[in-house]
């Protein structure tokens, strides 16, 4: 029984350390988020910053996602960033890396062209939504040991969140600091950029196969 037990517990650790190695890029990006966090400074060369980028600063169309404002704001944010995207990077690591190189910048764009108003922007929710859609519609498509209500009702939580949130003008989840407003359109964009992934994906598989 011991050496049953001493295998299950050595086999796990191997399982998560292999993950870890194929899930090097999400694990990459939350790290910079935490040292975003910790390194005001650097904080403050990341930021999206709309007068900034359009003044040639473009790094910020990427880095901005990176940034955030308090501890419950980068705990909400990572939390579903880490787990979808380290289950999307283990199953899919292709389709996960090239959404973590197009999704932000596309997401800033949409900021840039759809909220002229908005000045400042932090946080990578737009990008984690954007991962658990794109990951339900992989698991639904590969038909996943999971059952299919499972990623049907991951879906429908996405829709509620989004909906509560409209309702309320307020982060469902986050603690706001004074004079931040909730941009529900960068999950939006999050959620426009896994449909066109989700499609391309599927479109290149469908060739592949054919």
């Amino acid at each position: 029984m011991a050496l049953l037990l001493g295998n299950g517990t050595v086999n796990s650790a191997k399982k998560i350390r292999e993950i870890a190695v194929r899930s090097w890029a999400t694990l990459a990006i939350t790290a910079a988020a935490g040292l975003a966090f910790a390194w005001p400074r650097l904080a403050g060369a990341l930021i999206y910053e709309r007068a900034d980028i359009l003044a040639g600063q473009v790094w910020r169309l990427w880095t901005g996602h990176l940034v955030h404002y308090n501890l419950s704001h980068l705990w909400w944010d990572v939390a579903p960033f880490l787990a979808a995207g380290a289950w999307l990077e283990w199953i899919a690591p292709r389709l996960a890396r090239w959404f973590y190189v197009l999704t932000p910048p596309a997401i800033s764009a949409v900021l840039l062209l759809g909220d002229p108003a908005l000045n400042r922007y932090a946080g990578i929710s737009g990008v984690a939504t954007g991962l658990v859609v794109l990951l339900a519609l992989v698991q639904l498509r590969r038909n996943a040991s999971e059952p299919r209500w499972f990623w049907l009702g991951v879906l429908l939580l996405v829709a509620a969140e989004i909906i509560v949130e409209a309702a309320s003008r307020a982060p469902l989840f986050v603690r706001n600091d004074a004079g931040v407003r909730l941009v529900l359109l960068a999950h939006f964009g999050g959620i426009a950029c896994a449909l066109l992934a989700f499609l391309v994906a599927s479109r290149r598989t469908g060739s592949s196969a054919g």
